[in-house]
């Protein structure tokens, strides 16, 4: 089951890191979890080095996952 709803734009909530907290840690209070926010470097098959934002790669106009 997948949901087509883009959700990017609460990855920074402090309200989604309590609650991720909450359920991580099984309800105990003053849990703080670290939730870690690394970009990976993209490539495409062409080799051109990409953002991550792209629907199409600038260089050969392949379409991206």
């Amino acid at each position: 089951m997948s949901s087509c709803r883009d959700l990017r734009h609460l990855h920074d909530s402090q309200d989604v890191a309590s609650a991720f907290a909450k359920l991580v840690s099984g309800g105990k209070a003053g849990y703080k979890t670290i939730i870690e926010k690394t970009k990976l470097a993209l490539k495409c098959d062409c080799g051109k080095l990409l953002e991550g934002e792209e629907k199409f790669c600038p260089e050969c106009g392949k379409k991206l996952k």
